[in-house]
């Protein structure tokens, strides 16, 4: 019989240590313990990480990274009055964002102690979480629908990756895009440059992160519901040494543009957070070239994927060579919730063509 349990505290070097073949078969290293750790340090008011332990005959055996937000409302609706409405109610969601490992610090497939009981115990906690919450929404491959059988379902952005698995020179890359040489040469013949960080940056550097956070906050059509936390695990990611973590920067005459950090894990290399500093008229396609180094970085260091998360822009569509579609699959305890939420996040941004136009599937469904 299994038996839950929601905990502000990370794991244990003890309860890490029991979810080694588990990582080992996802193809990740113990490095993202430590990316996990600053996440759970980095809570901010109305936003932040639980972890859901699953016991069998009190025996732990399994963990999923959650968070629980509360203040939500500029993430759905950019009117003022109405998003403020939604944060008054306070009216609190878990969301697991389930695909991937670490993207955004957060993403986790889940962790098993025995890798043949995975399903049994991913299901276990699904419906621990509809029998217990007033809301969960779980972020998902779509073609997972099955694992979610109760679940009301929506359309969300699709998964951002680069295949390099087959490249052996950045050549092959730059091969499928016609004028990013053209853009290479504009960004170096301004001042532009690349710059690798590894394991932390300086004191001056994550104040610039600050500073392209907020920036990339106000100008984006995108609002996370859980936008504070992010920013302040950036930062303490930022300022925590950790192997394996590299940090590609774009500088401008010396000047902070943007940068995209991300961590070295087994064969992959996968984006943790990344922002860029909107508030200038033009980054001379320093973001077009973000693309480029990490796919360089890449192949030079054998790896066979770079995972980026959502699809949040059409620069970030139009770089990737793979796209997974997405779903939010909804959970509660209650179905009227299912249903008012259902009916409320269609006409909210989350749901508008502004977001969905890089979702190929982008007509919401109800099971």
């Amino acid at each position: 019989m299994y038996t839950f349990e929601l905990s502000d505290k990370f794991l244990s070097r003890e309860e890490k240590a029991i979810f080694k073949n588990y990582i080992d078969y996802y193809n990740v290293d113990e490095g993202i313990w430590e990316v996990f750790t600053c996440l759970f340090k980095s809570g901010v008011k109305g936003t932040f990480p639980l972890l859901l332990k699953v016991y069998d005959d009190s025996k732990f055996c399994g963990a999923s990274i959650l968070i629980k937000c509360s203040k939500y409302g500029r993430s759905l609706f950019s009117n003022k009055f109405l998003s403020g409405i939604i944060d008054l109610t306070g009216i609190p969601f878990y969301l697991w964002i389930k695909f991937g490992c670490c993207m955004d610090m957060m993403s986790n497939p889940g962790f098993v102690r025995d890798l043949e009981k995975s399903n049994e115990i991913h299901s276990a906690m699904v419906l621990f979480l509809k029998s217990n919450s007033f809301l969960t929404i779980i972020y998902d491959y779509s073609d997972k629908a099955y694992l979610y059988p109760d679940a009301t379902i929506l359309p969300s952005l699709p998964h951002a990756l680069i295949d390099t698995s087959q490249m052996t020179g950045i050549d092959e890359y730059i091969s499928d895009y016609k004028n990013i040489k053209r853009k290479i040469n504009i960004f170096r013949n301004s001042g532009g440059k690349f710059e690798l960080a590894y394991n932390s940056l300086n004191e001056q550097d994550i104040a610039s992160v600050r500073k392209c956070f907020i920036s990339t906050a106000e100008k984006s059509i995108f609002y996370l519901p859980y936008q504070d936390l992010y920013l302040n695990s950036a930062l303490i990611t930022s300022g925590t040494k950790i192997e394996n973590v590299f940090y590609f920067i774009m500088r401008l005459n010396g000047e902070f543009l943007g940068y995209q950090a991300a961590i070295k894990t087994g064969t992959c290399l996968n984006a943790l957070h990344g922002a860029f500093d909107r508030e200038r008229k033009t980054t001379y396609h320093a973001y077009d070239i973000l693309f480029v180094e990490m796919t360089r970085f890449a192949i030079e260091n054998g790896l066979k994927t770079i995972d980026f998360g959502s699809v949040l822009n059409i620069t970030k569509q139009r770089m990737v060579n793979r796209s997974i579609p997405m779903s939010y699959f909804m959970l509660s305890k209650y179905s009227i919730v299912q249903w008012f939420f259902y009916r409320l996040l269609k006409l909210t941004k989350i749901q508008g063509d502004k977001q969905l136009r890089f979702n190929e599937e982008n007509i919401p469904r109800e099971i």
